[in-house]
């Protein structure tokens, strides 16, 4: 079986683009990482501090995947997993979201991701502007995105069939039919744009305890908030500076926030700020 040097060293090695891992060397690292996790869980109840331990071993080999270049839901998913348990919250939270631009509907990592956002210390809670749109449309949010385009397709099908039936023969209740079909074919097309934009709309989230939220991307800048706010808070990216990001709150609040405070979520570069 092929050696592999320590994870010191291939951290070091790969941060520096220098080096990247066989795949040889990616298996013996998943397996490390799943050896880790499992040997977590079980010493959870006899040892919570060694359990903890195991718990980041196992993220520190996954992270070290991530970094070779591996873009893969399952992989971000169990990073994810063995950041939570090791109590990294923001950490978990931002490898969840990663995982979900690759397996969106998966109910496993939905369930997951909820229970880990059940645990952020004073979260900022969404506008509450909700629309009449947002309040009809709330199956947007509780069907997965493939369900409603494959929904959405078949609506417009029938709807198309009907209008080309209906050049041959009377069809009782026509217009009123193609209309909902057509209406609701567009609604569910509509609705999976919005999820494509934002698949591909960079978000971030807080990894730092205590972060202040400023004025402008400097720290001579007055802070924007009365307090600081806390790991796990996720946050929209309106704009990106050197060393900066100007983020939009979940409440609508503006403000710039270092980034190494932060992990952003994107497709264009899974950026792991460390």
């Amino acid at each position: 079986m092929t050696l592999i040097p320590t994870i010191a060293t291939f951290i070091i090695a790969l941060s520096s683009n220098q080096v990247h891992l066989t795949h040889e060397q990616q298996i013996a690292v998943l397996q490390e990482a799943q050896v880790a996790y499992d040997n977590g869980v079980s010493l959870q109840a006899a040892d919570p501090v060694a359990s903890i331990e195991s718990f980041r071993r196992s993220a520190d080999r996954f992270q070290l995947l991530i970094h070779d270049g591996i873009k893969n839901g399952k992989l971000w998913y169990d990073f994810g997993n063995a950041q939570l348990q090791s109590g990294e919250i923001g950490e978990a939270i931002a490898a969840y979201r990663s995982s979900q631009r690759y397996i969106p509907s998966n109910g496993r990592l939905t369930a997951n991701l909820k229970h880990a956002r059940t645990r952020v210390a004073n979260p900022i809670k969404s506008e509450n502007t909700a629309s009449i749109f947002t309040r009809l449309s709330f199956w947007h949010k509780a069907l997965p995105t493939q369900v409603r385009l494959f929904i959405g397709i078949i609506f417009w099908i029938s709807c198309w069939t009907l209008i080309s039936v209906r050049l041959f023969r009377s069809i009782p209740g026509f217009k009123t039919a193609s209309i909902s079909l057509g209406c609701a074919a567009i609604a569910l097309g509509l609705s999976v744009g919005v999820d494509i934009v934002d698949q591909h709309q960079d978000h971030g989230v807080l990894t730092a305890n205590e972060v202040i939220v400023r004025k402008g991307n400097g720290v001579n800048y007055a802070p924007m908030l009365k307090d600081p706010i806390h790991e796990g808070i996720e946050f929209e990216i309106i704009e990106q500076r050197p060393d900066w990001l100007h983020i939009k709150l979940p409440n609508g609040s503006t403000g710039w926030i270092h980034e190494e405070d932060a992990q952003i979520v994107s497709l264009k570069r899974n950026h792991l700020v460390l």
